[in-house]
């Protein structure tokens, strides 16, 4: 029970390490080469999830609060976005997966 109550934070993980990626198509000044790589395909789709899933299992309040925190946390942390910052918002997302309430359908 306690392991599902640190759930969330995966989630605020996943969003933040994936999240400046996930900005950067956002921008005027990104060039095409990086907003086409398979690097940021791979980490918009996991920060798109993991904003879906914020949302699908924790009701909209606390979806918000997980919505604003991660690209705050993202933002102000500054985190380049190698390989490694991918990966690792990939396993925060398996492993909110794994400990999340089994009750998403």
């Amino acid at each position: 029970m306690q392991l599902q109550m640190i759930a969330p934070v995966f989630l605020v993980l996943a969003i933040a390490l994936s999240w400046p990626r996930l900005s950067s198509i956002f921008r005027s000044e990104t060039q095409i080469a990086v907003a086409t790589a398979p690097l940021t395909m791979i980490s918009s789709a996991i920060g798109l999830s993991a904003l879906g899933l914020a949302f699908a299992g924790n009701g909209p309040w606390f979806g918000m609060l997980i919505a604003v925190l991660g690209p705050l946390l993202g933002w102000a942390a500054r985190i380049p976005a190698p390989p490694l910052a991918v990966w690792l918002a990939t396993l925060s997302l398996a492993a909110y997966l794994q400990l999340a309430p089994t009750t998403l359908v």
